[in-house]
């Protein structure tokens, strides 16, 4: 089981990427400072539920969708190849995104 700090920092970054967004363009549109949106990919800074929200409202995602782990949806043989799994993630992104 895989910690939801992790799951929330990879669909962080995943849907912020697929969206074409900076971390500046997400600490705009969050209200939140830049060093903080760097900060809570790195994992040097843990969100508030304030802060998350922010981020859900700026990404336009529900926010469990930020803690949604695709791999547990995943066959175990995906999750041989980090190539294979990177883009099976960002499918499954790209999916959600166009279901908003």
């Amino acid at each position: 089981m895989r910690l939801a700090k992790e799951i929330f920092i990879e669909n962080l970054k995943a849907i912020r990427i697929a969206k074409g967004l900076t971390q500046v363009d997400l600490s705009e549109l969050a209200d939140l400072s830049p060093s903080i949106v760097s900060d809570i990919e790195t994992g040097r800074r843990n969100p508030t539920l304030i802060t998350i929200e922010k981020i859900a409202l700026a990404l336009e995602v529900p926010v469990h969708q930020l803690f949604y782990d695709v791999q547990e949806d995943l066959p175990p043989s995906a999750l041989e190849s980090k190539e294979e799994l990177r883009t099976l993630i960002h499918q499954l992104v790209d999916k959600a995104i166009d279901m908003n």
